[in-house]
């Protein structure tokens, strides 16, 4: 049995996210969200559907998230969870990201959550310039 066929698929999946994440590679990731990719943002109260709106997302974090540093990840088959730490601007904040794969490998759900409020309120205010800049409307 190849080594492949033994890794979960979130397993496999997550190592493609932090390649992405290391190389911030917006095409790698683009190929790596489902069409129907559903997004959960920790400051907006409505999901994100979609490739195209949850790919800007996910690059704007990218973009503000300053010193992102990925500590701790468990899954199961399709499903992982990822505790990171950055700053935005002076502030630090925690974060999990909750990532679920489809059969093929590609994320059906991306979820983030975040703490302290401080921290949230500043990666608001952050992501809503980025976006801006993107041509994303928040």
């Amino acid at each position: 049995m190849s080594a492949a066929s033994t890794t979960s698929i979130a397993a496999q999946g997550v190592a493609r996210w932090h390649d992405c994440v290391a190389r911030r590679d917006f095409a790698a990731l683009r190929a790596l969200l489902a069409d129907d990719v559903r997004f959960h943002s920790p400051f907006l109260w409505r999901p994100k559907d979609g490739k195209a709106v949850t790919a800007e997302y996910l690059i704007a974090a990218m973009h503000v998230l300053e010193d992102l540093t990925y500590h701790r990840e468990a899954h199961d088959g399709t499903t992982a969870m990822l505790e990171f730490s950055a700053k935005v601007g002076e502030l630090s904040l925690k974060g999990i990201d909750i990532i679920r794969f489809g059969t093929d490998g590609r994320i059906v759900e991306f979820e983030v959550m975040v703490r302290p409020f401080k921290g949230l309120t500043a990666l608001a205010e952050a992501m809503q310039k980025q976006l801006a800049a993107q041509g994303v409307a928040g």
